[in-house]
């Protein structure tokens, strides 16, 4: 019966120390999979980090490229007002021309006629 029993507890310590080892085993490989968890963690961190820089940049060309569209849309604006008034400002000295082309050709015509 002793011997029974003593083959029973070796057995039984034998089960022991393999449980323990795999329980090693499988503490070894959680903290493993902890320590790549931070790694990747800390590695995505900083993608998003360097992610949002970027789009910041982006953000901030795109705001310039609008300001600057904008300012070029008003000098456009400004420029056809300033066409336009040249424009008409060249219409009335060309009227005005034309007006005093036509006296002087009427007046001219005036004394020719009574010169006849």
């Amino acid at each position: 019966m002793k011997n029974a029993f003593l083959k029973e507890k070796a057995s039984f310590e034998k089960e022991k120390k393999s449980e323990e080892w795999g329980c090693d085993g499988f503490k070894n490989n959680l903290h493993a999979a902890e320590e790549l968890l931070a790694k990747e963690s800390v590695e995505f961190k900083m993608a998003c980090d360097n992610d949002n820089k970027r789009m910041y940049v982006v953000r901030t060309k795109i705001t310039n490229l609008e300001a600057e569209v904008s300012t070029l849309k008003g000098k456009v604006e400004e420029a056809q007002a300033d066409r336009e008034r040249v424009e008409l400002q060249q219409a009335s000295s060309l009227s005005s021309y034309i007006s005093l082309l036509v006296k002087i050709f009427l007046t001219f015509s005036f004394k020719t006629c009574r010169l006849n």
